[in-house]
């Protein structure tokens, strides 16, 4: 019989593999992946990549988006809202027979929330901001703080999309970790959102803010970016975040997306989607 592990086997110890990279599991738990790995050569070369990644991070300086990257976001965002307060008032109608429609829009949403790996279960996570607090605010631990400079640094945008993709996980799963107020990794996160060459990228790093909705800059952030994306896959699944939240900051977004001519027929259904939902 042979000694390789089974799938199962690599399957307990995969989400021990990033903190294992980075030294920072409990000893017991560090023992077991490293007897893991002593028989899995796929496990190994998996946690060789994400050490490699991790180096190549840490050898070059991290680098904060200059003013100018903020300034010309809010200039977009006051231009949106001059745009749409000039608007005259509108009552959004169906193009199409909304049964004709209703689940190809839903499918098409569906599939951009498992691309990033968003559980719509997790809605029904109790909100920590509402527990009652008996402890000091926790502050964001030096792994966080790491990871947030990672993903805003010019370094980051050296990387291939799918390890920015990871260290979007990695972030999200540090932030979360430790949910403490004004963690710079919902910051790093917006701006990737925002500003991310990659549609993939820009998809994980909804995702990833989804998981930390409690802060409240999410849902500012989420409400603000569509009115700049213009990937269809971005759109439909930040709509689907919106309406998932009760966002209904998110109403004037939805009407003014929905009446869009350059919008995808399918991109402006849902908006009308979304906006039913919320009013």
């Amino acid at each position: 019989m042979s000694d390789r592990p089974s799938p199962y086997d690599c399957f307990t110890v995969a989400d021990l593999l990033v903190d294992y990279a980075d030294q920072v599991l409990l000893p017991e738990q560090a023992a077991r992946v490293t007897a893991h790995l002593s028989q899995c050569p796929s496990c190994r070369e998996q946690v060789n990549q994400l050490r490699e990644v991790s180096y190549r991070l840490e050898a070059v300086e991290p680098a904060v988006p200059g003013p100018g990257l903020r300034t010309h976001f809010l200039q977009l965002l006051e231009e949106e809202k001059a745009a749409l307060a000039a608007a005259p008032a509108a009552r959004v109608r169906p193009l199409w027979p909304r049964e004709a429609t209703h689940w190809a829009l839903r499918i098409a949403a569906g599939v951009a929330l498992l691309l990033t790996g968003v559980a719509l279960g997790h809605w029904g996570r109790p909100n920590p901001a509402a527990a009652v607090a008996t402890s000091p605010a926790p502050a964001p631990t030096r792994h966080a703080v790491r990871l947030a400079a990672a993903l805003s640094g010019e370094a980051a945008q050296r990387l291939s999309a799918s390890d920015r993709i990871q260290l979007v996980s990695n972030a999200a799963a540090a932030a979360e970790a430790t949910d403490a107020p004004g963690d710079p990794v919902i910051q790093a996160l917006i701006n990737t959102l925002n500003f991310d060459s990659n549609v993939n990228v820009r998809l994980a790093a909804a995702g990833a803010l989804y998981r930390l909705r409690a802060d409240p800059r999410v849902g500012e952030a989420f409400t603000q970016s569509l009115s700049i994306q213009t990937d269809p896959n971005v759109q439909i699944l930040l709509i689907e975040l919106l309406v998932n939240m009760r966002e209904r900051r998110a109403a004037a977004q939805f009407e003014q997306l929905a009446q869009k001519p350059d919008a995808l027929p399918m991109v402006r259904q849902q908006a009308e989607y979304g906006l039913g939902t919320l009013l």
